[in-house]
């Protein structure tokens, strides 16, 4: 029994009133915002992105993926959690002590204060600190008022706790709900079909079923290699948040300002009633090691971006892309001749982990400069700095050329094969040379034919008889122009991953 009633007083009571309190003002914020920038979790992101070195956050990403992300919300929402409840708990006990003629008010209003001068400075908002910070301290309110005295260490009473645990299982409760709240406010809009008739599903003339089925049957057939075109679900996410930002079609503009003769804003509809480009495009991330896998081709769908600009009568040097989760990104106009407004990926809209309503598509560069969640494009006259420039990036010019080797397999005849992909922008893949022996002597590949658009990946594949147990296996491409890829091998901070691939393989023979 005593070890049971433990945990209902002292120091136990104390964390976990603490925790409770804490768990609340997360929670509400949740509910309240979502993924958005006034999420506390959110914001509290933004800041460590910010103090971090640029190196440490993309060896996170290189190192955990997409887990890095989850991995972010769980270890913010614990030490939010913890500081929050710490602050209120700090905050009422000092207020009980000032206000000792009604300490329960002089705790509210002292916690409550605290708590949201905390919130406040993490979000760098004041008014969408107030309702988290109330549930904080209502939170700590609760659980003290209906207890006895937390820092004694007298064993509880019976009634103590039951009230303890009620006030806790009803908090609890709260909670499961706000954070649910939470999750379908964070969900977004749901991806749909892009076919735009009944009848051309019937009739087989969906354009973008048809480019797929050619995608398709430009694969090569390699047991473990993803195919030409990359599975919407399995396409690389590399940005700057936790979770990706909720923003709705209905109440999205895209707004075209700076030096322009109008100023405009295009819906989301008025994008999607604007002539229809499709294009197959690879994107590769500037983090990605030689060997790494922020790389993957697509479908996208959408509109001309330079129509959209001349619409607004741009006539600046240089743009500045702004989004709605406050990235941003300035490029000279010249990259933009070719430039799309994506609003559908393969054979649904844009899903909301890869920009959705719209992001931009930029041929020949590194996967940063493609905003997503693109809500406004600024018309400058001059070169501004960009998210990642401001953190000792750079590669601002085209995309480095790259093998990847993706998979071996043994085939039934006793031949060891290897596939993978090649890229090198809008240069193209002419050959992948293939190394048996570290680089001494070298063979060609076999290449997949070329997707329609030029700034896309190549599958490779190569087979041999093996006639010995370990090989050093090194992969290198030759682009369009008949560039051979450079051999020195960097890491891809700050201007891109350069240099062969390489395999050590062992074979049963």
């Amino acid at each position: 029994m005593n070890e049971t009633s433990g945990i209902f007083q002292g120091r136990s009571r104390r964390a976990i009133t603490v925790f409770t309190s804490g768990v609340s003002v997360v929670g509400t914020s949740f509910a309240l915002y979502g993924t958005s920038r006034e999420f506390v979790i959110i914001a509290a992101s933004r800041t460590a992105l910010d103090v971090l070195p640029s190196s440490l956050v993309a060896s996170i990403i290189w190192n955990f993926g997409d887990l890095s992300f989850s991995l972010a919300l769980l270890v913010f929402g614990i030490a939010l959690a913890g500081v929050t409840g710490a602050v209120s708990y700090a905050g009422f006990r000092a207020g009980e002590r000032l206000v000792e003629g009604a300490p329960n008010v002089g705790g509210m209003v002292l916690s409550l204060l605290v708590v949201w001068v905390f919130v406040a400075a993490t979000v760098w908002s004041p008014l969408p600190a107030i309702v988290p910070a109330a549930a904080g301290t209502i939170g700590t309110g609760l659980v003290i008022a209906r207890s006895t005295d937390d820092s004694s260490e007298q064993p509880a009473t019976p009634d103590d706790r039951r009230a303890f645990v009620k006030t806790l299982a009803g908090l609890g409760a709260y909670n499961v709900v706000a954070h649910a709240v939470g999750f379908v406010q964070g969900s977004g809009s749901q991806t749909e079909d892009l076919s735009t008739s009944s009848s051309e599903r019937e009739d087989e003339s969906n354009p973008v079923d048809q480019r797929l089925a050619t995608a398709a049957d430009r694969s090569l057939d390699v047991e473990g290699m993803t195919g030409l075109v990359d599975t919407t679900d399995s396409f690389f996410t590399v940005d700057i948040n936790p979770r990706p930002p909720t923003v709705e079609a209905d109440s999205w503009a895209l707004s075209v300002t700076g030096n322009v003769e109008t100023e405009r804003e295009f819906t989301y509809e008025e994008l999607r009633q604007r002539e229809t480009m499709y294009r197959f495009k690879t994107l590769r991330c500037l983090g990605d090691p030689v060997d790494g896998e922020q790389i993957g081709t697509a479908l996208w769908t959408g509109c001309s971006l330079m129509d959209v600009l001349s619409e607004a009568g741009a006539n600046g040097s240089h743009v500045v892309f702004r989004a709605a989760d406050d990235y941003y990104y300035s490029m000279p106009m010249s990259m933009l001749s070719d430039a799309m407004l994506a609003y559908g990926m393969n054979e649904s809209q844009l899903p909301r982990q890869h920009g959705f309503p719209v992001r931009a598509l930029l041929p020949n560069r590194w996967g940063k400069l493609n905003v997503k969640w693109l809500d406004e494009i600024e018309v400058v006259d001059q070169s501004e700095s960009g998210y990642w420039e401001e953190r000792g990036w750079n590669g601002m010019g085209t995309v480095n050329t790259v093998v990847k080797i993706s998979t071996s397999n043994r085939l039934s005849d006793g031949r060891v094969q290897l596939g993978g992909h090649a890229y090198a922008g809008t240069d193209g893949i002419r050959a992948v040379l293939v190394s048996l022996d570290g680089g001494e002597t070298w063979d060609a590949a076999t290449l997949s034919d070329q997707l329609p658009d030029p700034d896309t990946w190549r599958q490779w594949k190569y087979e041999w008889q093996p006639e010995r147990s370990d090989y050093t296996v090194v992969a290198k491409a030759i682009d369009g122009t008949g560039a051979e890829q450079t051999r020195v091998r960097s890491s891809p901070f700050p201007d891109g991953a350069t240099g062969w691939s390489r395999l050590d393989l062992s074979v049963q023979l």
